[in-house]
């Protein structure tokens, strides 16, 4: 999702209904975010957007120098950072090792490699939010949104498992570097 960022606009700063609308929606699809609102959005926080032309209609949203998530239609996601800094925040789902390469790569995570030794599939529902691990691996390489129920997926271990929309590497991984 992420190639290239070079459609972004000037940054914008969040209102204070803004500010708290986004709290409400991380709230909302993160029960462990509650622990973490005041270490993640300190007061008097520099909180501003950054729009991303292109037709996925994304918001980046940085608090001070740091990101801390975008937004894709009604999904308040997480960065990468966020998910290292607080790894309980998303779901977890790892992945075979034979994976990583193609997750690294940008590819979406299919069942297989979810229900093979050294994958391990958590209980998650379809449109949710989780954090994908390679086998062996401390911290995520990548944020997807679950394509079907794990049920389903344990059922029927064909196809895609988890679309993928932010990983280690990416466009919005390096532009937090700079």
């Amino acid at each position: 999702m992420f190639k290239k960022l070079e459609d972004l606009s000037k940054p914008t700063l969040l209102s204070k209904t803004g500010v708290k609308e986004l709290k409400q929606s991380f709230n909302d699809q993160y029960p462990f975010f509650k622990e973490i609102e005041d270490e993640v959005f300190p007061k008097k926080a520099n909180i501003q957007s950054f729009k991303l032309r292109s037709e996925y209609k994304v918001e980046i949203v940085q608090v001070d120098k740091d990101y801390i998530c975008f937004t894709k239609e009604d999904l308040v996601i997480p960065h990468l950072k966020l998910v290292h800094k607080f790894p309980d925040l998303l779901i977890k789902q790892q992945v075979d090792a034979g994976a990583i390469k193609h997750i690294l790569s940008g590819s979406d995570v299919l069942a297989p490699g979810l229900i093979s030794q050294g994958g391990q599939l958590n209980p998650a529902q379809k449109g949710q939010v989780v954090g994908i691990y390679g086998e062996g691996k401390e911290n995520a390489m990548g944020i997807g949104i679950m394509t079907a129920n794990s049920d389903d997926i344990k059922k029927d271990p064909k196809g895609h498992a988890i679309q993928l929309v932010h990983h280690l590497g990416d466009a919005l991984w390096q532009l937090s570097f700079k």
